[in-house]
């Protein structure tokens, strides 16, 4: 999917803002606080529903209760463009599409989208919960009976803890064991199935991106890995109820990431494979979640039938002109759109763009140059 024309009025510092895009890469530049990661929380707006950074409600400009992201988006089989336009007002968000409206699941199915931003050491540096969500936004947009698993596992988890409070006897307990068990061992096989999947897609960018290491994927499916789930909810029983907690499960499961020498085994095999935190440079870890979100967002593209949209906020912070290089590599090998900021216009992007070029002021945007 494509957005041709991005719009906002009262978003941020833009009382209204327009953007022609270009159908591959768009550059916007500008110095700190001029509006550039402003926009790409609009276009996160977009096809997410909301920022990445912060609540609906401090999107308003300053002095206005409501604000409106609009965009026509376009789908490269040559059907008609499409208006899609979220409005907030009211503590609410509604989202229109054409001449219908839209739930927020099918906003993300229908505009697949990821970002790198400044945070992205985050991913590794963090609790499990933000590794979860990029695990099963790629999960989302390619195993269609995701949703209906994720929503059967969570909902019985609820029964379950609720019951646990409540003192439940272990024949009460024993429907939600099963159907939490049943759900949540089909919910682990397709994230498995999908980090096994990113994992191995991840090899050649990565090779590229950071060569002289062989970096890994683990899943960790949230309880013991020799016992079924099942047999681990009824064995648990006295404990998860002291807790009024499931104690273990899919909303325990993990994503590692690790590294180790190439010439030598992982963990199992020699030990020598290390967990990623705390042992590479901030450079070295934005081209890692790189490589990952890349490889996630080629197989959605290829899988999933729509090519995610990209948003990159500060290309060159903590890069290297080197690093730049090869990251931008990476970005005009893939396929989709590709929104980009930076304080000025990168050198190892001078005179190589076929690009439209942007600068922010002030929350004014205005078109920019390639030299």
């Amino acid at each position: 999917m494509l957005i041709s024309q991005l719009q906002a009025r009262d978003f941020r510092l833009f009382g209204n803002l327009l953007l022609d895009a270009h159908p591959r890469f768009n550059l916007i530049t500008g110095d700190n606080g001029a509006g550039k990661t402003s926009l790409l929380e609009a276009l996160h707006v977009l096809g997410r529903g909301n920022s990445w950074r912060v609540l609906p409600a401090q999107l308003a400009r300053d002095g206005t209760q409501a604000w409106q992201v609009a965009g026509q988006i376009v789908d490269p089989s040559g059907a008609p463009p499409d208006l899609l336009k979220l409005t907030w007002r009211d503590r609410e968000i509604a989202i229109e599409y054409g001449e219908g409206e839209l739930a927020l699941s099918e906003l993300v199915r229908r505009l697949p989208l990821q970002i790198l931003d400044p945070g992205m050491h985050r991913m590794l540096e963090e609790g499990p919960g933000i590794r979860r969500r990029f695990l099963d936004w790629g999960v989302f947009h390619v195993e269609h009976r995701f949703m209906p698993t994720w929503k059967r596992a969570r909902r019985a988890l609820r029964q379950r803890n609720a019951m646990l409070r409540e003192g439940g006897t272990p024949a009460q307990l024993a429907p939600w064991n099963r159907e939490l068990a049943e759900s949540a061992e089909q919910l682990s096989a397709q994230r498995r199935a999908h980090a096994l999947e990113v994992e191995a897609r991840s090899q050649a960018l990565l090779a590229e991106l950071l060569p002289g290491e062989r970096w890994q994927l683990r899943y960790s499916q949230g309880w013991d890995a020799d016992r079924s789930y099942l047999e681990v909810l009824e064995a648990s029983l006295e404990r998860d109820r002291r807790h009024g907690l499931t104690m273990s499960g899919p909303q325990r499961a993990e994503l590692g990431f690790y590294t180790a020498h190439l010439g030598m085994h992982p963990d199992g095999e020699g030990g020598a494979a290390k967990a990623v935190k705390g042992r590479i440079s901030r450079g070295q870890q934005k081209l890692l979640v790189a490589a990952f979100v890349l490889a996630q967002c080629w197989i959605v593209a290829e899988r999933g039938g729509r090519v995610p949209v990209l948003l990159l906020d500060d290309f060159t912070a903590e890069l290297s002109s080197a690093f730049q290089t090869r990251l931008l590599q990476a970005l005009l090998a893939y396929p989709g759109q590709k929104f980009v900021t930076a304080l000025e216009l990168p050198e190892a992007m001078k005179n190589t763009l076929d690009a439209h070029m942007f600068h922010v002021e002030h929350g004014m945007l205005r078109p920019g140059t390639n030299g």
